[in-house]
């Protein structure tokens, strides 16, 4: 909930905490655009969908949240508004990372505790990024040459 509260907040103002009426001229819309073409090779270069992955380090519920304020989340039918951004190749591929890049901030913390290492933890969290990068890479691509959209 409080996730949802701060996305909210970030999408609705500009760095100068002036209210927008276009989301794309927002703090959100600024973080997500300057992470966004590290995840166009993916497919799913678009800004909502970058800042949707970060936002989910928080917890990976917050992935839907944060796609839902983003999306509006007032659609009559649900899941037309990501159709936008997604095709079902590069909703596939957005799923393969979501499931595979860290869990999430506690689960992290948790690693932290257990491997009484900070370094150690970056590692674990950086081989899971690069890892969830390569497979949803090969997912994407090997889907463009089998001729799926």
């Amino acid at each position: 909930f409080v996730a949802s509260i701060v996305i909210w907040l970030l999408q609705s103002f500009d760095t100068r905490f002036y209210m927008v009426d276009n989301p794309e001229n927002s703090m959100l819309a600024g973080i997500g655009s300057f992470i966004a073409p590290f995840f166009a090779p993916l497919g799913f270069g678009d800004w909502r969908a970058a800042t949707a992955l970060v936002t989910g380090l928080t917890a990976k519920e917050v992935v839907i949240s944060t796609l839902s304020v983003l999306m509006g989340g007032d659609s009559d039918i649900p899941g037309t508004a990501l159709q936008s951004i997604f095709t079902p190749l590069t909703a596939l591929s957005f799923l393969t990372f979501s499931l595979l890049y860290p869990p999430c901030i506690a689960a992290l913390a948790a690693i932290r505790r257990e491997m009484n290492s900070t370094v150690e933890t970056f590692y674990i969290m950086s081989y899971q990024i690069i890892t969830s990068w390569i497979v949803a890479f090969i997912v994407y691509n090997l889907g463009k040459i089998l001729g799926f959209k």
